[in-house]
């Protein structure tokens, strides 16, 4: 399992029983164990003690992988890194079980700024929607491995909820010229705002149900 993993790749953690994962990223691997950067969600670390048990996931272009792993404590330096030791096999998550919905959402969208300033927000739309991730078209390729921030409008029944998600390039194609798509994967998202999307993901589906018995 160790060797699908990577000095500074990005992860995610979870609490064992619970749903939110927070973003981290891998600072060593050795004697079987990683050692991680403090798990962030929103600002919010993620506290956990020597025995508590984990989830741990990873992402490729296609998969998410997961295992679980307990915390052995702290490291001992000037920037404090959990101890993680693997405790079970690897499992893959195929990324398309995932309810996606084909919906033109008008999203903006900005790569994360530097300490101090502001980010600068360009027009793009999208293409589908999960809620793990969305399929965006914009005017400008973004690689592989970039991150960025995007905002955009829930039109839910209820009223508009607006989006400020963070999420990671997986995948470019060029459409035509100057046209591409961008899939992202969202890495900062709630439990809440998952939630939120697969609901307006349903609205839309029994809409279109409703639509077509008419």
């Amino acid at each position: 399992m160790l060797d699908q993993l990577k000095i500074n790749q990005k992860i995610q953690v979870a609490r064992e029983g619970e749903r939110d994962w927070y973003a981290s990223t891998i600072q060593d691997i050795k004697g079987g164990e990683l050692h991680i950067a403090l798990p962030r969600l929103r600002g919010d670390v993620l506290v956990l003690t020597p025995g508590d048990n984990v989830k741990v996931r990873f992402f490729d272009e296609n998969a998410s992988f997961i295992f679980p792993a307990r915390c052995l404590g702290r490291t001992i330096e000037a920037i404090p890194l959990y101890r993680l030791a693997p405790t079970g096999d690897c499992q893959r998550v195929q990324q398309r079980q995932h309810v996606r919905l084909k919906t033109l959402l008008d999203v903006h969208y900005a790569h994360p700024p530097e300490k101090n300033r502001r980010p600068r927000y360009k027009k793009a739309f999208t293409v589908d929607i999960s809620g793990g991730g969305m399929l965006l078209a914009m005017d400008e390729p973004v690689l592989p491995g970039r991150e960025l921030l995007v905002e955009f409008n829930l039109p839910l029944r209820t009223g508009a909820r607006k989006m400020e998600l963070r999420g990671r390039v997986v995948r470019l194609q060029e459409r035509e010229k100057s046209k591409y798509h961008v899939a992202l994967e969202f890495v900062d998202i709630t439990t809440a705002q998952q939630d939120l999307i697969m609901r307006y993901i349903f609205q839309c589906m029994a809409e279109h149900v409703r639509l077509t018995r008419m």
